[in-house]
């Protein structure tokens, strides 16, 4: 007989193997968390991986879309959809505050002790480190500073148009630093992207995640 392990043991070793799956730390399960996404911008991202194409794309249910990204189908047997979708869904769960504070309570851990293996704090700190690295990808990191700044104190259901953001920001093209932020879950996907972004869809405004406000603007300085 296996041996009986408490509820709090099994909810903790469940979190600990998602965050050693997770983007952050394997690139396959990466390139199909940021998916969908143009071939061009995957082969000088994941070179060796797009060298077995036609391979993972049979895997991993992917398509083409007539615009011209690659990007993950629903069906039929979409291994590839199920494992991006896991965690588009798992990083939702842990940027609800309420939800957040009800799988960690049910685990026996305190946000300190999570912080060793949150899977979404290590995605937010390989993006901002990806994006501060990439020349053509500051603009991004401007407009989030922007964002935080603006959404500051305004509370979940704190609101800031993009109209209001893109005058202070400064960035090149609003639309594509925006797509950005939401395609490296910077900025919730849940939500609408045409009007303006809600506190909610921020993740760095979590109080978990304050040390990483301070990251973003030491990475912008």
């Amino acid at each position: 007989m296996l041996e009986v392990s408490s509820i709090k043991e099994d909810l903790k070793n469940l979190l600990e193997c998602l965050y050693y799956v997770s983007p952050a730390y394997n690139r396959l399960v990466q390139m199909l968390f940021l998916l969908p996404q143009k071939v061009r911008t995957l082969i000088g991202m994941y070179p060796d991986l797009m060298e077995l194409e036609e391979e993972l794309m049979a895997l991993f249910s992917l398509e083409y879309t007539s615009e011209g990204f690659l990007s993950t189908r629903s069906h039929p047997v979409p291994l590839g959809y199920h494992l991006a979708n896991l965690y588009h869904t798992l990083f939702g769960v842990l940027t609800d505050p309420d939800k957040r504070g009800r799988l960690l309570k049910l685990a026996g851990l305190s946000e300190e002790e999570f912080k060793k293996f949150d899977p979404l704090r290590a995605w937010i700190e390989l993006s901002l480190d990806y994006l501060a690295k990439a020349e053509k990808e500051k603009d991004s990191l401007r407009l989030l500073s922007v964002i935080v700044e603006k959404l500051s104190g305004k509370g979940p259901n704190g609101y800031v148009s993009w109209e209001e953001i893109g005058k202070e920001a400064n960035v090149k093209d609003l639309t594509t630093s925006a797509r950005t932020l939401r395609q490296f879950f910077l900025l919730s996907r849940r939500e609408s992207p045409y009007y303006g972004v809600y506190g909610r869809e921020c993740l760095l405004l979590l109080d978990a995640y304050s040390d990483l406000r301070v990251r973003l603007k030491e990475l912008l300085r």
